[in-house]
């Protein structure tokens, strides 16, 4: 890899340090971290018009640094992408910068995420008809009323910076990794944030809604609704080969359903949101 490094950036390396997630090197008195992708050269081209974009803004995500050929490292049966951190803090994110990232408008580009993650659970089901998934059809249920919600607000504030996945005390350095940028709604964020607060046993859900803007309040309620965290827990199990927590998703699920019950009524008392009848009950498992 080292030579192919050389050959490919011109960087000469003394040594690889083999993360989880990447490869990362010294060179030239400057840190780089190598990814594995899925992406193509188009994606990787926008992702870093996107980073340049932002730097307008004050907001310096990490660099992509194109080779050769262009942005793709090809090494074996796998291929890479080599990224320039511009922050290298592990302190965790501020509700600030996950504000003032998800305030930028750019081009769309979005994907239907959620209907995506509908289609790989799907998939899951019609392959492994004897995996056991924990009350699959509940959360199918959940996932159809978010996607549902987003219809009837069409493309409005979707064209926002946002990331693929984010966590509550997700380190800085990782917060700013350009490959987690997705284009989406603008409450995306927030309301994912929320959402790992809530599980792990902060309730703030409702509160952040004084950082939208009234207009975002159905769609924050949309991505709320969507049950990243089952979908988290499959995708472990599968990958892993273990067997699915039912007991630790249901408690979930009866926690999650009664604060979306409190954040549906909240919101409905301001806005006309549509009608969800069965957040009139507590569901029972």
């Amino acid at each position: 890899m080292k030579d192919k490094l050389y050959e490919e950036y011109g960087y000469k390396i003394d040594y690889l340090i083999y993360k989880k997630d990447y490869i990362c090197f010294d060179s030239n008195d400057s840190k780089y971290m190598l990814f594995k992708t899925n992406l193509g050269e188009t994606e990787l081209e926008y992702l870093n018009s996107v980073v340049k974009y932002l730097d307008n803004f004050a907001i310096f995500f990490h660099e992509i640094i194109p080779n050769k050929k262009g942005y793709i490292l090809e090494f074996g049966h796998e291929k890479y992408v080599l990224i320039k951190p511009r922050i290298i803090n592990n302190r965790p994110i501020t509700l600030e910068e996950i504000m003032k990232v998800s305030s930028i408008m750019v081009r769309n580009e979005s994907r239907n995420i959620i209907e995506e993650k509908i289609d790989f659970l799907e998939q899951y089901l019609a392959n492994y008809e004897n995996l056991d998934l924990g009350n699959v059809n509940y959360f199918i249920g959940l996932s159809e009323n978010a996607i549902a919600l987003f219809n009837i607000v069409g493309n409005r504030n979707k064209n926002y910076v946002n990331h693929k996945r984010i966590y509550y005390n997700e380190p800085a350095i990782d917060f700013y990794n350009p490959l987690n940028i997705i284009i989406d709604y603008r409450s995306r964020d927030l309301a994912e944030y929320a959402k790992s607060l809530f599980i792990n046993g902060n309730d703030q859900v409702i509160e952040y809604l004084k950082y939208l803007n009234y207009n975002d309040w159905v769609t924050y309620f949309a991505r709320v609704i969507f049950p990243t965290y089952y979908f988290d827990m499959v995708d472990f199990a599968i990958k892993k080969g273990i067997k699915i927590d039912k007991k630790r998703i249901n408690n979930l699920a009866n926690s999650f359903e009664k604060m979306l019950r409190n954040l549906y009524l909240y919101i409905s008392n301001i806005i006309n949101i549509p009608s969800i009848e069965w957040l009139g009950n507590i569901n029972n498992f």
